[in-house]
């Protein structure tokens, strides 16, 4: 299979091109920073064709000299470093036509690289803004195979159509020599560059520049020969919009306004749905129950997988919305203005605008967002970022959020225009970015000393989200939402199930108990029981009693399996026919000891405060093996945050009780 490299500056379109020839989903956005790694994916149209291709999506870079990790990635590709792409045998240019000079600066350097064996994608050619230049006339002045696209309006097909008629069956090599340090993978700024015919060795600050003013002239050249007018309508609006969006004042009210909007969004917008799923999952759990007979299938089926499943299904309404908002808001150009906006708060806590994207990423997975601290060049400040991610609320606290908030903090209107929900869910969000900024804090006046690096950053132009891409985000986090709700969070409904249900205690303690005392102390009896009354002593300081402790060591494998465990345990355990849903059986469930509701007002926010802070993602500390080449950060990470959310939690519960 024929291998196509796409190359670019960062937000170009790469990405968004990528998707179109290959059908995939990569993280497509308005801003720097998304794509960290490579990605490969053959054409959607391989079927009809004997020459298969496959497009490689690389990170974004400005030049030949690798400024952070993630650029290093690229250069490591072109030059033959990179394990995981070996070998290739096109390239192709992405040249964003509303940003020439950086794009053009690029393509003029690795057309001199590989000896004009490159193509050239002048992507976004439509804009308003590009009306000044003649693209056909700059395509042919730098004499490689050169096409006009848009992804908001071109068809796939003609893109395919310029890859396989150009397309080259040749591996592609540099045809000039190669010399590199020993370190120039290894991501030093400044560390190599291209000149003339060879890579050369750049060994001060300095002459790296020169290296890269050395095309930017170039380009600059090329696009004053080519152009063709002056239109400069929709730079003006952008810098009209900026004159309040960036203001030192007003650009941070605007920031705290969109946000808010965003969470208060998740509760208006999605109550009716999540209603209407949570009534359907509990009549259609009476309904299988009814038609089932009695017995251990029953349970099973009932307790087991519709309990447990259906308790974490009813939140995806909110989970949609949320990405789909925040998949318009990244289309805008709103996210590189809020990196600026953030830089100077970020710079008391020992770090830069830079770390504003791999935070705003563990909105959504902790993960993804690791990998980006790859665009941070200061391995102290990257360090800093890295560790302190996880603290950022990603998605897989959502549902625990919206479970606790939307059960025990009643809905009312404060000051006139607030929802308290959404207020208390904006708190958790603010809380969460707030500690991490701390602990970030404390980590650069510790473990990782040094000096705050400047930040800069390119802003594209502002421009009208669409809704495609906006639905095809929503559309692809439901789907991974509901296929781990359909396989982890169901085949632990099942595990839990069993052991929930097994031993069974003996008949003569069952004797002259009602029907609702049986099936408590069968549960007590039960293996998840006998385990709960263990770590009981441990978590009883917090408020918790043993079926909360349960599911929180579940959950240590992923959040969202709080609930799913919970909706097993209670249903297992709650024989009242009024209670159908989950959130009805926590308000209903009543301490024998005190007579009492265990879920109280401190019992929610202990446990809410715990979730905020608590480390229980085994993904997450995986990815932080990986990045950081050894197992201390992971331990660190897991102790400060464990430390950070007892302590949280144990002084939130004896403050409210």
């Amino acid at each position: 299979m024929r291998k196509i490299l796409l190359i670019g500056p960062a937000n170009s379109g790469k990405s968004a091109i990528f998707n179109i020839l290959s059908g995939a989903n990569r993280k497509v956005a308005n801003y720097n920073g998304i794509t960290v790694d490579t990605a490969t994916a053959g054409l959607i149209s391989n079927a009809r064709h004997e020459e298969k291709l496959a497009v490689v999506d690389l990170p974004g870079i400005y030049s030949l000299v690798p400024s952070s990790i993630d650029e290093a990635v690229t250069v490591s590709t072109l030059i033959g470093r990179n394990n995981q792409v070996t070998e290739f045998h096109d390239i192709v240019c992405v040249v964003d036509c509303a940003r020439l000079d950086s794009s053009l600066s690029l393509a003029l350097a690795v057309k001199e690289l590989f000896g004009g064996k490159i193509k050239i994608i002048f992507n976004k050619y439509d804009l308003d803004v590009t009306k000044n230049y003649d693209f056909d006339k700059i395509g042919e002045h730098i004499g490689v195979p050169y096409i006009k696209f848009s992804t908001m309006r071109d068809s796939g097909a003609t893109l395919e159509n310029f890859l396989r008629e150009n397309s080259s069956s040749e591996i592609l090599l540099p045809t000039n020599k190669i010399k590199l340090s020993n370190e120039s993978t290894e991501y030093n700024p400044f560390n190599v560059s291209f000149e003339e015919d060879q890579f050369v060795e750049l060994q001060n600050e300095v002459s790296a520049l020169s290296q890269i003013e050395k095309y930017q002239r170039k380009a600059r050249d090329l696009k004053a020969s080519y152009a063709i007018g002056k239109n400069k309508s929709l730079i003006q609006l952008s810098n009209k919009i900026d004159h309040f969006v960036l203001h030192p004042f007003l650009g941070g009210v605007i920031f705290l306004a969109i946000f808010y909007l965003i969470f208060h969004s998740i509760y208006t917008w999605a109550g009716p749905a999540m209603d209407l799923i949570d009534g359907g999952v509990g009549a259609f759990g009476e309904y299988v129950a009814a038609i089932l007979p009695q017995g251990m299938l029953n349970s099973f089926i009932v307790d087991g997988i519709i309990a447990g499943v259906g308790g974490v299904v009813i939140f995806l309404p909110q989970i949609m919305i949320l990405f789909f908002l925040l998949s318009l808001l990244e289309q805008s150009g709103y996210i590189s203005r809020a990196s600026i906006i953030t830089d100077k708060a970020m710079s008391y806590f020992g770090l830069n605008g830079k770390a504003f994207l791999p935070y705003l990423s563990g909105f959504a997975c902790s993960v993804p967002a690791i990998m980006a601290t790859r665009t941070i060049s200061d391995k102290k400040e990257r360090l800093a970022t890295l560790m302190t991610i996880p603290l950022i609320t990603c998605s897989a606290r959502l549902p625990v959020y919206i479970l606790l908030i939307g059960t025990f903090v009643p809905e009312k209107t404060v000051f006139g225009i607030f929802n308290s929900q959404a207020l208390a869910f904006f708190f958790l969000y603010f809380l969460g970015s707030i500690v991490a900024l701390i602990i970030a804090k404390i980590f650069r006046l510790t473990l990782y000393k040094g000096s705050t690096t400047s930040f800069i950053i390119e802003l594209p132009l502002y421009q009208m989200p669409t809704l495609k891409p906006a639905f095809k985000a929503m559309i692809f986090k439901g789907r991974v939402f509901l296929k781990k709700a359909g396989t982890i969070i169901l085949g632990l409904s099942m595990v839990i199930w069993f052991l929930s249900t097994f031993p069974k205690p003996a008949e003569e303690l069952l004797i002259g108990k009602s029907e609702a005392e049986s099936a408590a102390i069968s549960l007590e009896y039960s293996t998840i029981g006998q385990f709960g009354k263990l770590i009981e002593p441990v978590i009883k300081p917090l408020g918790y009693n043993w079926k909360m402790g349960v599911g929180i060591t579940v959950a240590m494998g992923a959040r969202e399996l709080f609930v799913s465990t919970l909706g097993t345990i209670y249903a297992l355990g709650d024989v009242d026919e009024e209670s159908t849903t989950l959130r009805e059986r926590l308000r209903a469930e009543i301490d024998p000891e005190t007579n009492k509701p265990v879920f109280n007002t401190a019992v929610a926010w202990s446990l809410l405060i715990f979730f905020a802070f608590a480390m229980q993602c085994i993904s997450t500390l995986g990815i932080v093996r990986r990045e950081t080449d050894g197992w201390g950060h992971v331990f660190l990470m897991f102790g400060y945050m464990t430390v950070l959310a007892y302590g949280g939690a144990f002084i939130t519960y004896h403050l409210l009780v």
